[in-house]
């Protein structure tokens, strides 16, 4: 079962652009797989925090570099500029929190990487917090697997049971997240409140 690593690399790799893919689900699977012997836990973990910081650099650094021409036209009108201007002025207060937590909301990933291409965000903060929070996530769906194989006893219904859990608790923090006030302005921080 060698080749599950590399299913699951692949899956993970690509999950940042085309975030319909089974990504998560094979994740779990192969923790479940690791509780039942098939798979070596380390591994597993290894190459899910691999994928994970790849994916996440690629797209970042595609928005970097492509970003300006890629939503050039988008930006021109008047909501999405000021969409924009709200994100950049977060990212520029919050930048760590939010590239570390972006992987636990739902397409987070995905927003939170090309975001911080678009906007420029200092590599020397953005890859810290991409690799905490690929770890964190890593870890945490890993372990979903994992623990679900061990007390269900069935690798593909821990993998189910998994992956309902992930998402219900993903669903119960991004209720909370929208229900809090929103605090962000497109004024950048003075050097003295930094």
């Amino acid at each position: 079962m060698e080749w599950a690593y590399l299913v699951i690399f692949v899956l993970l790799v690509l999950d940042c652009l085309l975030p319909v893919l089974p990504a998560e689900t094979s994740v779990i699977a192969g923790g479940a797989l690791a509780a039942g012997g098939q798979l070596r836990l380390p591994a597993v973990l290894a190459a899910t925090v691999a994928a994970v910081a790849a994916g996440d650099l690629l797209t970042h650094e595609a928005a970097r570099r492509g970003g300006r021409r890629l939503f050039g036209r988008w930006t021109r009108a008047g909501r999405p500029r000021q969409v924009l201007a709200r994100t950049t002025a977060a990212l520029h207060r919050w930048g760590g929190a939010i590239v570390a937590g972006g992987r636990f909301v739902p397409m987070g990933r995905t927003a939170v990487a090309l975001a911080t291409g678009y906007a420029r965000f200092p590599r020397r903060r953005f890859l810290p917090a991409l690799l905490l929070g690929a770890v964190l996530w890593s870890c945490w769906m890993v372990s979903l697997g994992y623990v679900g194989a061990r007390v269900f006893g069935q690798p593909f219904a821990a993998a189910g049971a998994g992956t309902v859990v992930s998402v219900a608790v993903t669903t119960v923090f991004a209720a909370w997240r929208l229900r809090a006030p929103r605090q962000c302005t497109t004024e950048p921080r003075r050097k003295d409140q930094r």
